[in-house]
């Protein structure tokens, strides 16, 4: 009975393991990213329990809102630069309209840091994006 065990771990169960885990991440089908990084001017650390939330946005009517199109919430684990990917669907990206990426950092209900100026970026070019933020006035 030992044996049949030890034959079903070593023929059987660790094969099956090791098919899973050399599989890649599997990703939706027709999904594009925008990677890049956040960073801030100023010499100050973030507190442990920050937060980075960024966002996709179709910003192409000057007098309503943007409209998100995707949006990526990340618990920093460091100091800036604090890397990002937001996944998102290709089919949302019109052609003529513009586009931008907006990011703000928060502890709790505070602001404390937020895009101030209009990054307006090419979401289906895939160049890595650089974004700054600042300190609200």
């Amino acid at each position: 009975m030992l044996d049949r065990v030890a034959e079903f771990f070593i023929f059987g169960l660790v094969p099956l393991v090791v098919g899973v885990l050399a599989v890649p991440e599997v990703t939706k089908a027709g999904e594009q990213t925008i990677a890049g990084e956040v960073t801030y001017r100023e010499r100050i650390a973030l507190p442990s329990d920050a937060v980075l939330v960024v966002e996709l946005a179709d910003v192409s009517l000057a007098d309503a809102p943007a409209i998100v199109i995707a949006k990526r919430r990340i618990a920093p684990t460091g100091q800036v630069p604090i890397k990002f990917v937001i996944d998102f669907d290709p089919k949302a990206i019109q052609k003529g309209r513009t586009y931008a990426l907006q990011a703000r950092i928060t502890v709790g209900e505070q602001l404390i840091f937020v895009t101030n100026t209009s990054h307006q970026l090419d979401p289906l070019a895939g160049k890595p994006q650089a974004v700054l933020v600042k300190m609200p006035r």
